[in-house]
């Protein structure tokens, strides 16, 4: 069985993004971290939307310490069609068909250079990946950010407030992590 790491990165109310990018709500230290878990990646998984976003630049671009891993789209779509829009963006990523039953041998099935596997999707497929294949795990680096966006779960208050640790502790597989104004 590959390994599986799941990464997702979120401010603390929740935004899993700023005006569209994943970076916004990171920091250097996340993306250090990032980085460390992409030059172990033997391959990356997204899924469709982060995919076609005009907005990313291109996944294994230069710099990234991917420039030759492959990239494999998950989609409970038409893998076909995507890969037909991935070429015209001059894309070179592999588009997969899944369902909820049938990722772990998906997953199993894509082209690696090694055995661990990263995925660098939003939260629905990583929901998918931790449903349904054994033994994956989640990477999830909460950043001490605090922005209200369309991207934010909880916050309603107009708020952009960078705050700093000053205790993490656990009781029982609960994390309890303390935050103040940075």
């Amino acid at each position: 069985m590959r390994e599986l790491i799941v990464s997702l990165v979120q401010s603390i109310n929740g935004s899993y993004a700023q005006d569209g990018w994943s970076t916004g709500v990171s920091t250097k230290a996340d993306f250090a971290y990032f980085t460390s878990l992409r030059r172990q990646a033997g391959a990356i998984i997204i899924d469709r939307r982060t995919a076609l976003n005009p907005n990313l630049p291109v996944i294994n671009g230069a710099g990234k310490a991917l420039d030759h891993t492959p990239v494999h789209v998950l989609t409970e779509s038409d893998p076909e069609v995507l890969a037909a829009q991935l070429a015209e963006l001059g894309l070179d990523y592999r588009a997969h068909h899944f369902t909820p039953d049938t990722v772990a041998e998906v997953v199993e099935s894509v082209e690696a250079t090694s055995d661990t596997l990263v995925c660098e999707s939003g939260p629905n497929l990583a929901y998918r990946l931790l449903d349904s294949y054994p033994g994956a795990q989640l990477h999830l680096s909460l950043s001490p950010r605090y922005s209200r966006n369309s991207g934010s779960h909880f916050c309603r208050l107009e708020a952009d407030i960078d705050l700093c640790v000053i205790d993490v502790r656990t009781v029982d597989d609960q994390v309890f992590v303390r935050y103040a104004k940075a």
